[in-house]
C-alpha cells in the first residue's frame, strides 16, 4: 500500500471534523470546540507515527462502547488500520487516517454512553499518543512531551483549585440545602413564621457558596473536561437554590392555606389571593426540578451526585403539594359560585350492590353554591328520579363507549344503574344528562359518596341523630349500619332506601353549615376515603375536571400505553344487597421477556359468597332470576390492555364476551351462580406486549367493594434479569388488601 496524503493534510482534515463533532467535553461550547481540535490533531498526528499493533488495540477498544453513527466511524476506523498493517513498511498516512477516525468516533459518542466507555476511549488515545511519541524527531518530541506534561500539570492544578474551591462552598451548600428543606417543610406544614426565618438563612448561605465556586479558584476547572461539569453542577445547584430562596414571599403565602376555613361559607376572595402566589411558588419549584434533572441525568461524582438527587428530591416533594395547590387554587372559586351559582347531583351509592363504578344508586341530594355559600336544596330516594317525567323518553348523547356496552340496559329509565361503567367520569356524565329529565334541573357536577365516604364526612360534621336507628350515625358505625346493619334490622324502609336518603341529607346538611376545618385537615381526613374511591368528583369543565385528577378523585378507568395493567369489575344481577358479603381474591402472575417485551400472564379470581345461613331478608338474599335463596349472582369483566387466550369457570373452559371500553379489551364472563358460603374461581391465560423502556409497570385499579380484594402478584423475567438483583424473579405484593389504584414499577435489564 502505497502512501497518497500526507499525515499533516489527515491531521487538519481530522480536526476541521472533530470540530463539528457534538462531544460536550466541559458544557461550554466554545471551549468544547476548541478541544475537541487540539485533541483530535494532537492524538492523530503524534499517534500516526505510533506502533501499528498500538493503532489496532486503540482502535478496536473505541469499537466497544461505540453506538449509532460513532459506531459506523469506529469501524471504519478499523477497517482502515486493518488495511495498514498489511504492507510490511508502517504508513503514516493510513495511519493517520485511522486514527482520526477514531478520535472523531469518539467525539460522536452518544449521550448516556456509560463512564467505563468513555475510560477505554482516553485510555485507547493514550495508547497511541504514548506509541508515537518515541518516533518523532527530537524537536518534535520535546514538543509533544511538553504538551503532555502541560495538560497533566494544568489539570492537576485546575483540579486541586477546584477542590479548594468546592472545598470552601460545600458547608454554605449543605447549610443552604438544609435550611430549604426545612422552609418547604415549614410551608407545608402552614409555619409561615418557621419557613420566614429558614428561606432567609438559606438565601444567605446560598449567596457565599455562590461567591466562592464562581471566584477565581473556580475558573481553571471551566478547560477540564469531566471536572468542568462538576463545579458547573454545583453552580446551577446553588443557583436553584438561591432562586427559590428568592421567592420567600411567595413560598411564605403557600403556608397560609389554613386560613381558608369554611365557616358556613368559603371567602372566595382569600382563595383568590393565594392563587397568584401559590402559582408562582410553583413555577420557581418546577424551574428548579427541571434543572436539577438534567444534572442527574449526567455523569456525576457519587458525593455530589447524592447531595443533587437529595435536595431534588426535596423539591419534588413540595412541588407535589404547589402544583396541585395551584391548580385547586385555581379552580375553587368557581366551584364555589364566584362566577355564579353552581348546582352539584350528590348520588349515594351502596356496594353491597354492586355497580361497576362501586354501586347501585340509592338516594341523591342537590347542592347549591353562590359566592362561597353552600345549601342543601333538595334531597331524596332514588324511587323520586325513577318515576319522575319523561318515563320512556329520556336520552342520551354519550360517551359513545358507554352507550355501546351499557346502552341495551336503559339508563334512561333505570337511573339506579346509570353507575355500571367503572370509568367514574362516564358514568356521572350519563346521570348529569338525565337527572334533568327525569326532574331535576341541570347540573355543575357529581359527587359521589358511599359508605365508607359518608363516614369521612361524618368525621368533620360529627354524629347525626337518623330517624329509626336507635343510635347516631357516626364515623364509628355508618359503615356497618349502612352496608348491612340496615338491611337485618330496618326491613322494608331499608330496603325502599329511606334510611339511605335520610343518612345522606343530614351529613350534608351538616357538612353545609358547620364551620370545617382547614384544608390541610380537611385532606388528612378525606384522602383515603378518596384514594379508595368512596368518594368522586366529576366537572365537565376541563379544568376542574384536572383539579379532581390530580387529588385523585375522578375514578378513571385508565391504564397508561405500555403498562400491564387490570381491573377486576363485578355487576350484581340479582337485585339484592348480598355484594356486603362478598371476598374476591386475585392472583396475577405476569411474565415478561426482557428482550422482547412480550408478555404472558395468569390471572386467577375467585369469589366467595359468605353470606350467613341464618334467615336474612328478602332484600338481602332473595333475587329476580329464580336461582335458590342466598345465591350471588355476579356478572364478572376483566379490563385489560391485553387477549384472553384461554378462560375457565371452576375448571371449565368457557368463551368471554369479548368488548372493549375507555381502550381497553373487556372480557365479560358467562353469568356467575356462587352459592351460600361456596366460591367460584375463574382463571385466565392473558398474552400482550408491554414498553419495558423504563421498567416493568404494571397498574391495578380497584372497585370499591365493601370488602377489599386480596390482591397478590408475582413477576418472572426470562431472557433477562431484575436489575439490581439480577434475580428473575420478584413478588411484587403478597396477598393483601387493595384498598386504593396500586403502580408497581421494576427495573429489567436485557
Amino acid at each position: 500500500m502505497q502512501r497518497v496524503v500526507r499525515p499533516e493534510i489527515v491531521t487538519a482534515a481530522c480536526a476541521i471534523a472533530a470540530f463539528f463533532a457534538p462531544a460536550n467535553l466541559t458544557g461550554n461550547p466554545a471551549i468544547d470546540a476548541a478541544e475537541r481540535v487540539l485533541i483530535a490533531a494532537f492524538v492523530t498526528y503524534v499517534g500516526s507515527h505510533g506502533r501499528r499493533w498500538a493503532w489496532l488495540a486503540a482502535t478496536a477498544a473505541v469499537v466497544v462502547p461505540a453506538r449509532e453513527a460513532s459506531l459506523l466511524i469506529a469501524i471504519g476506523a478499523l477497517l482502515v488500520i486493518v488495511l495498514s498493517a498489511i504492507p510490511e513498511r508502517r504508513q503514516r498516512g493510513w495511519g493517520a487516517v485511522g486514527l482520526g477516525l477514531m478520535v472523531n468516533a469518539v467525539f460522536w459518542y452518544p449521550e448516556g454512553t456509560p463512564v467505563w466507555g468513555v475510560a477505554v476511549a482516553v485510555a485507547a488515545m493514550v495508547l497511541v499518543v504514548g506509541s508515537g511519541i518515541p518516533n518523532l524527531r527530537q524537536p518534535k518530541r520535546r514538543v509533544a512531551k511538553g504538551i503532555v506534561i502541560g495538560a497533566v500539570v494544568l489539570t492537576l492544578l485546575a483540579g486541586l483549585a477546584a477542590v479548594a474551591a468546592l472545598g470552601l462552598s460545600y458547608r454554605n451548600v449543605k447549610d443552604g440545602s438544609s435550611a430549604a428543606r426545612s422552609a418547604l417543610d415549614s410551608a407545608r406544614g402552614g409555619d409561615a413564621e418557621g419557613a420566614t426565618a429558614e428561606l432567609a438563612t438559606s438565601r444567605a448561605e446560598f449567596e457565599q457558596a455562590s461567591d466562592r465556586i464562581s471566584g477565581p479558584l473556580a475558573l481553571p476547572a471551566a478547560f477540564v473536561p469531566g471536572l468542568a461539569q462538576q463545579v458547573s453542577a454545583v453552580q446551577t445547584t446553588v443557583d436553584q437554590g438561591t432562586t427559590i430562596a428568592a421567592t420567600a414571599d411567595d413560598l411564605v403565602a403557600t403556608a397560609d392555606y389554613d386560613r381558608l376555613t369554611y365557616e358556613g361559607r368559603l371567602d372566595v376572595d382569600a382563595v383568590r389571593t393565594l392563587a397568584a402566589p401559590t402559582a408562582r411558588a410553583d413555577t420557581a419549584l418546577k424551574d428548579a426540578r427541571t434543572e436539577l434533572a438534567e444534572l442527574q441525568d449526567g455523569s456525576l461524582l457519587p458525593p455530589l451526585q447524592d447531595r443533587i438527587d437529595q435536595f431534588a428530591g426535596d423539591i419534588e416533594e413540595a412541588r407535589s403539594d404547589t402544583a396541585l395547590a395551584s391548580e385547586l387554587l385555581e379552580v375553587t372559586p368557581g366551584l364555589f359560585g364566584a362566577d355564579g351559582p353552581r348546582r352539584y347531583l350528590i348520588i349515594f351509592v351502596t356496594p353491597a350492590e354492586l355497580r361497576g363504578a362501586g354501586g347501585f344508586i340509592g338516594s341523591y341530594a342537590e347542592l347549591s353554591i353562590d359566592d362561597g355559600k353552600a345549601v342543601l336544596t333538595r334531597s331524596g330516594r332514588i324511587d323520586d328520579l325513577l318515576e319522575g317525567p319523561n318515563q320512556g323518553k329520556r336520552t342520551l348523547t354519550g360517551p359513545a363507549d358507554y352507550l355501546e356496552r351499557y346502552g341495551r340496559f336503559d339508563p334512561g329509565d333505570f337511573l339506579q344503574d346509570a353507575t355500571q361503567s367503572p370509568h367514574f367520569p362516564s358514568s356521572a356524565s350519563v346521570i348529569a344528562q338525565l337527572y334533568p329529565q327525569a326532574g331535576g334541573v341541570p347540573v355543575d357536577g357529581v359527587i359521589s359518596v358511599d359508605p365508607s365516604g359518608l363516614a369521612a364526612l361524618l368525621e368533620l360534621t360529627g354524629p347525626v341523630s337518623v330517624s329509626g336507628l336507635d343510635e347516631p350515625l357516626s364515623a364509628d358505625n355508618a359503615v356497618d349500619i349502612l352496608t348491612t346493619r340496615q338491611y337485618l334490622e330496618l326491613g322494608d324502609r331499608a330496603a325502599r332506601g329511606e334510611v339511605l336518603a335520610e343518612a345522606t341529607k343530614l351529613t350534608f346538611e351538616k357538612l353545609v353549615e358547620s364551620s370545617l376545618p382547614a384544608p390541610r385537615t380537611l385532606a388528612d381526613t378525606l384522602s383515603p376515603a378518596v384514594r379508595a374511591g368512596h368518594l368522586r368528583l366529576w366537572s365537565p369543565e376541563r379544568g376542574e375536571q384536572a383539579a379532581f385528577e390530580r387529588l385523585g378523585a375522578t375514578g378513571d378507568l385508565e391504564i397508561p400505553t405500555g403498562s400491564d395493567g387490570l381491573s377486576v369489575v363485578q355487576q350484581n344481577s340479582g337485585n339484592n344487597k348480598i355484594d356486603a358479603y362478598l371476598h374476591r381474591t386475585i392472583t396475577y402472575l405476569p411474565k415478561i421477556d426482557a428482550s422482547t417485551g412480550e408478555l404472558t400472564a395468569e390471572l386467577s379470581i375467585e369469589l366467595r359468597n359468605d353470606v350467613p345461613f341464618a334467615e336474612l331478608p328478602g332484600a338481602v338474599v332473595g333475587n329476580t332470576r329464580g336461582v335458590p335463596l342466598g345465591t350471588n349472582l355476579a356478572a364478572l369483566s376483566v379490563f385489560t390492555p391485553h387477549q384472553v387466550t384461554e378462560a375457565t369457570i371452576d375448571g371449565e373452559q368457557v368463551t368471554l364476551g369479548p368488548g372493549s371500553e375507555r381502550g381497553l379489551n373487556a372480557w365479560d364472563t358467562p353469568l356467575l351462580e356462587i352459592p351460600p358460603g361456596g366460591s367460584v374461581t375463574v382463571t385466565m391465560k392473558l398474552v400482550g406486549a408491554v414498553d419495558l423502556t423504563h421498567g416493568y409497570q404494571l397498574v391495578i385499579l380497584p372497585q370499591p367493594v365493601a370488602n377489599p380484594d386480596r390482591f397478590a402478584s408475582t413477576l418472572t423475567v426470562s431472557r433477562g434479569t431484575i436489575r439490581g438483583s439480577g434475580a428473575k424473579e420478584k413478588r411484587l405484593v403478597d396477598d393483601e388488601p387493595l384498598v386504593a389504584p396500586t403502580r408497581f414499577r421494576v427495573p429489567v435489564q436485557h
